[in-house]
């Protein structure tokens, strides 16, 4: 006599998380997280930390930035994007990237020269601040005292499926506005970012902020934009007037409040 073997049910899926996990995700931030409750006061910060699994369960040392508006992009605007976020949304980036056009430093909105970028960011009358840029390791002690002192970063990094930076050479190019920093209880440094792509904050270690901001060193032809002529610097993203360990260091001239976590 034959049995038929009947496979065990797999258990019923948890909707109770499922539902939390979604509605965490979500702008309307409708469930206390379990998670990174020492930022509980502000929404964004908690989510951010907790989808970067940062200070989940203990307090930062430090936590501080300058509170931005995001701004997401249309087409390869991103650098354009920073600009306008640091504005307070003043000036719209599709303003700023017909301003770089006039004077050839882009076609569609792409930017692969921090030069030229820097150079928009001063031509603007609602910039207030003072800016200069930096050409080397981001990841170091200089860096880390201005974030301190306050200022704001604009740079060029390589971007991953989630926008955190990431190693493609180049590839994936894609620029960040750095507002502030955050520092763990293993004194892990890392910045806290925004980026066209996204309404998240970014919370990244500014180790591979750094690493990434120093692998641009080739052009890849965007899917997106197979036909398309990019106006490139001269000697590539990775010359003296690219991408490559190059950033902008930018001082006063910012809009809003702080958020401060001691």
């Amino acid at each position: 006599m034959s049995h038929e073997i009947i496979p065990i049910p797999p258990p019923a899926p948890d909707f109770a998380a499922v539902t939390a996990f979604r509605n965490c995700v979500s702008p309307k931030h409708t469930v206390a997280l379990p998670e990174c409750l020492w930022a509980s006061a502000d929404p964004e910060v908690q989510k951010s930390c907790f989808l970067a699994r940062v200070c989940q369960h203990r307090a930062p040392r430090e936590c501080v930035f300058h509170r931005v508006a995001p701004i997401l992009q249309e087409g390869p605007t991103c650098g354009f994007v920073t600009i306008s976020m640091l504005l307070g949304g003043v000036r719209t980036a599709d303003q700023i990237f017909q301003e770089a056009k006039a004077k050839g430093f882009t076609a569609l909105g792409e930017m692969f020269s921090a030069a030229n970028l820097m150079d928009i960011l001063q031509s603007q009358v609602q910039f207030s601040g003072s800016c200069h840029l930096f050409v080397g390791d981001l990841n170091c002690d200089e860096i880390r005292e201005a974030l301190k002192r306050g200022v704001c970063l604009i740079v060029p990094y390589d971007s991953d499926v989630n926008h955190s930076p990431c190693l493609k050479k180049g590839h994936k190019a894609h620029w960040a506005l750095i507002t502030g920093y955050l520092i763990d209880n293993d004194g892990q440094f890392y910045v806290i970012a925004r980026q066209g792509k996204s309404r998240l904050l970014g919370i990244w270690p500014l180790s591979a902020l750094a690493e990434s901001n120093a692998n641009l060193t080739e052009f890849a032809q965007p899917k997106q934009h197979p036909e398309a002529n990019f106006i490139l610097p001269e000697g590539g993203i990775a010359g003296p007037n690219g991408l490559c360990r190059r950033s902008i260091v930018i001082s006063d001239g910012f809009s809003g409040d702080k958020f401060i976590f001691h």
